[in-house]
């Protein structure tokens, strides 16, 4: 359930994004969904690859969604370069820009990236 049968809009839709974790051996988290384009149907989230803090991104249409490996959802990893200028583009909130710079730039971890982000979107 990674593809076009992957429910973007409903309100669980950011579990069930943060639960696609292949390859387990190189990826921690993911922690947080960033953006998520419903339109589109892609999302950008903050994950560790190979233990440093990157982004990743996938994009849910045909049968499996894309990227995949051996069947199973994968994230694409956003390539270091592009982080900022992504980022940039996104329309996110100041408070989860300042704590995905902290987490990107090692001074977070993914973990206290996650408790922080429900935290400030508590109501």
């Amino acid at each position: 359930m990674s593809g076009t049968d992957f429910d973007l809009s409903s309100k669980d839709s950011d579990t069930a994004i943060l639960e696609i974790n292949s390859p387990r051996s190189r990826i921690g988290g993911p922690y947080v969904v960033i953006h998520k384009n419903v339109a589109e149907r892609w999302a950008i989230v903050a994950l560790d690859w190979e233990g440093e803090p990157r982004l990743g991104m996938r994009w849910f249409w045909s049968t499996q969604g894309n990227p995949t490996s051996s069947g199973h959802p994968t994230w694409f990893i956003i390539p270091d370069p592009l982080t900022h200028g992504i980022l940039t583009s996104l329309p996110i909130r100041y408070k989860l820009r300042y704590l995905l710079d902290e987490f990107l730039c090692g001074r977070m971890k993914g973990d206290d990236l996650q408790g922080a982000h429900e935290t400030a979107s508590s109501p």
